[in-house]
């Protein structure tokens, strides 16, 4: 599996099709911080939105690399294609991890923000940044051409899930009584924003079950979508 991620990598940087999101999301962390002083949680908040939209794009991109030739060959070799796309996801967790040190640890280097910061709350906005990243990495991959080719309609509809995702506590409040089910399927990520909301965050039993949920919800996602590409490519080969 290592060598198969660290393939996946080298595949993926020589392509050059990270500069953009990269580039955009580095520039914007830059930019950001122009002005101090900041709020600690609500500055970290702002970066995990923009983070989730970067992360989707970057997932597209990697899983996308290949085309259904190399896929097949890099399958053949990797002996699965579960390993194959599990591979993609570690690739897109590993470039991300980069991201997220930057998000978290620049604005804390450069004195951006109002007050000290503690290990507790680096601790959160790592944590935070990396739930989101991976609840974006597993939305996304329903999104890579393996289900549809049609590129514009398919990134307008993950766009408007993320985005939808990130304010259903505000859509909540304008459906009908009884009708607030209805956004139970969108992604998480929105009690993220909550929990980052606060000036101050504390660790209890509810702050635990919010990041579990949200890892638990991105997990069953992803082996989702692994198990679905699995009995796919088994109907593609008897068929």
């Amino acid at each position: 599996m290592k060598a198969l991620v660290s393939y996946m990598l080298k595949d993926y940087l020589r392509s050059y099709l990270y500069v953009p999101p990269v580039s955009l999301f580095c520039l914007w962390t830059f930019v950001a911080y122009t002005y101090v002083p900041n709020p600690v949680f609500s500055s970290y908040a702002v970066s995990c939105a923009v983070l989730y939209f970067v992360t989707a794009w970057l997932t597209i991109t990697l899983v996308n690399r290949e085309d259904a030739t190399q896929l097949h060959i890099t399958a053949v070799h990797a002996r699965s294609f579960i390993s194959v796309f599990l591979s993609k996801v570690i690739g897109v967790l590993i470039m991300i991890s980069f991201l997220i040190m930057l998000a978290v640890l620049y604005p804390i280097w450069i004195g951006a923000f109002h007050r000290s910061v503690t290990m507790w709350d680096v601790l959160i906005a790592i944590t935070a940044h990396f739930l989101i990243s991976f609840l974006g990495v597993a939305v996304s991959l329903y999104f890579t051409k393996i289900w549809s080719r049609k590129t514009l309609s398919t990134w307008l509809l993950l766009v408007l899930i993320l985005v939808i995702s990130l304010v259903k506590g505000g859509i909540v409040e304008f459906l009908p009584r009884g009708f607030s089910f209805v956004t139970w399927v969108f992604p998480p990520s929105f009690a993220i924003m909550d929990v980052l909301s606060q000036d101050t965050i504390t660790a209890n039993a509810q702050l635990l079950f919010t990041f579990i949920h949200i890892l638990g919800y991105a997990s069953l996602l992803t082996v989702t979508f692994l198990v679905l590409v699995r009995k796919k490519r088994m109907r593609q080969k008897f068929s």
